[in-house]
């Protein structure tokens, strides 16, 4: 948008976007690092849940 409308807004305005712009970036990558941080996680206790439903997963053929 500020691109777009850079013309017709005034230099506060376009800081103004620009800045929000940022900063609704930053709120995206820390969601995706959250949600990955609790994707692994979620994957630690799957693995160690498995592993207990299949104790004799070792002595396989």
């Amino acid at each position: 948008m500020t691109v777009m409308f850079g013309g017709r807004f005034g230099t506060l305005a376009t800081v103004a976007l620009i800045v929000v712009s940022l900063a609704l970036i930053a709120c995206t990558a820390a969601l995706a690092a959250r949600a990955a941080r609790g994707s692994a996680a979620q994957a630690l206790r799957d693995e160690a849940v498995l592993d207990a439903l299949e104790p004799l997963a070792g002595l396989r053929r």
